[in-house]
């Protein structure tokens, strides 16, 4: 992902399937098709704007989206969860789509593909779902006005009152959450555009910095089950564009921190030939700063070794202008989301000139 600045490579390969498929035959390169966008999409650039509400629903003209939330939570007797959830939109062809094609209906469009991930996590435990489906016959989709995005019975919607709710029930986990936006959307980048490498090219990408969350969530073994009623804070994703990893690009570290003092801090690393870096700091009040390289460092102290090879699990970030010095740490234990392309996401303390919490991501690492 998802910040989730790319796509990884389960879009990328299923994609490549179901565009096989499709009437027209492609003489594409698989790496011309990882780093361009083809013919007809929509490439996100400096000086588009973003737009509410709609630009919180789908963008059929654009190849890749995600609507993405990660959740710092703990129970009433004081253990700590870890909430993700993601919901994914990958286009086959460029839309905006119809319902008809050569005069029949269709039910199952080749234009587009959903995934979406779901994942709870406690210190040395952690649980993962995934699910996937085809665009055009209301398995999944998204609405921006009332905001709704689903898929089968996973649902992220807003109410009457401005707060939205989660429900995600899997055999093994389920979540049902209340999230109250507290700050309103900040944006990444050029009022919204967040490059992704030196040599330009990125996404549309803003965020809700500051959630507070109120719910339960149950962890189910066997014919048993565990429920705890969890309070927390959150952090929201929404990215869309059209291009994938550079030539040279392996993955990327992103994290989002929240601080004790209010503020919140995202930075990110894509890895490559030059590593290209980026970050955002939040101020309390929802002031944004759009840090560049030069601004903050983002390194890997410590690495743990894991039955999928060797990952970065502390950190160090410093931002001399904010008075910034703080250690990440991963949360002990292992955090590999194992669907079709494994990624890291997990849960992170943070210590220093201020402590806090968050989530890091991170792909690319292992086989």
């Amino acid at each position: 992902m998802n910040s989730r600045p790319l796509v990884t490579t389960w879009f990328i390969t299923l994609a490549l399937v179901l565009s096989a498929c499709g009437d027209e035959p492609s003489n594409s390169s698989t790496m011309s098709a990882l780093t361009d966008p083809p013919e007809g999409f929509k490439q996100a650039q400096p000086g588009m704007q973003v737009m509410f509400p709609q630009d919180m629903g789908a963008h059929p003209e654009f190849r890749l989206e995600w609507w993405y939330l990660t959740a710092n939570l703990e129970s009433a007797d004081g253990e700590q969860f870890g909430v993700q959830w993601t919901l994914f939109r990958n286009g086959i062809k460029p839309g905006p789509y119809s319902s008809k094609e050569q005069g029949r209906i269709l039910d199952w469009q080749r234009n587009e593909v959903w995934f979406a991930h779901a994942a709870v996590s406690r210190p040395n435990q952690h649980w993962f779902a995934d699910r996937a489906a085809r665009g055009g016959n209301g398995q999944a989709d998204v609405t921006a006005d009332p905001f709704t995005a689903w898929i089968d019975h996973w649902q992220l919607s807003s109410d009457k009152d401005g707060d939205w709710n989660l429900e995600v029930a899997e055999p093994e986990f389920q979540f049902r959450l209340r999230i109250q936006p507290r700050l309103p959307p900040i944006f990444h980048g050029e009022q919204g555009f967040s490059v992704k490498s030196a040599g330009g090219g990125g996404s549309m990408y803003f965020s809700y910095p500051d959630l507070a969350i109120e719910g339960e969530i149950v962890i189910l073994d066997k014919e048993e089950s565990e429920t705890f009623t969890v309070t927390g804070q959150g952090w929201f994703d929404r990215e869309w564009s059209s291009q994938y990893l550079k030539e040279d690009q392996q993955g990327w570290d992103w994290m989002a921190l929240h601080l004790d003092d209010g503020r919140h801090l995202m930075l990110f690393r894509v890895r490559g030939a030059e590593d290209f870096y980026s970050a955002t700091l939040v101020a309390a009040d929802g002031a944004t700063t759009a840090l560049k390289p030069d601004d903050f460092t983002l390194a890997a102290t410590d690495y743990r070794e894991t039955r999928f090879g060797q990952v970065p699990t502390e950190w160090r970030v410093a931002v001399p202008t904010a008075n910034l010095e703080l250690d990440v740490h991963s949360w002990p234990g292992e955090y590999w989301n194992a669907g079709a392309m494994r990624y890291w996401e997990g849960p992170v303390t943070v210590k220093g000139s201020q402590s806090g919490a968050g989530y890091l991501e991170m792909t690319g690492y292992g086989d």
